[in-house]
């Protein structure tokens, strides 16, 4: 939600959230804008630690480039995933999927 503020000036960003099956239950969180959108280039470093879609947004915008990495490194630490759609001009898709229950293990005793 942060980044679709930040990334759509005038726009719209929408958030869908649903649970589904599909072998066990998932909830499925979906954030669309109509902010300026990203490169399949910008799309590929997005996940990384401390990287910026390009140099340009990350001075006009800030951010140290951590969220992403961070959020999905939560996602898959609960056996889900974080999956981005975009297009330059027209706007970004995150979807988060996750377990609606996720199994913790046990520590040893």
């Amino acid at each position: 939600m942060s980044n679709a503020n930040k990334f759509t000036e005038r726009g719209t960003i929408t958030v869908d959230a649903r649970q589904g099956q599909k072998n066990r239950d998932w909830v499925t969180i979906a954030v669309a804008d109509t902010g300026i959108g990203m490169t399949p280039e910008q799309m590929g470093k997005l996940f990384q630690e401390f990287s910026q879609a390009s140099s340009t947004t990350a001075s006009k915008y800030g951010g140290t480039g951590l969220g992403l990495a961070i959020s999905r490194r939560f996602c898959q630490m609960m056996g889900g995933d974080i999956t981005v759609e975009s297009e330059v001009g027209r706007g970004s898709i995150f979807t988060i999927r996750v377990p609606r229950i996720v199994e913790v293990e046990k520590a040893p005793q």
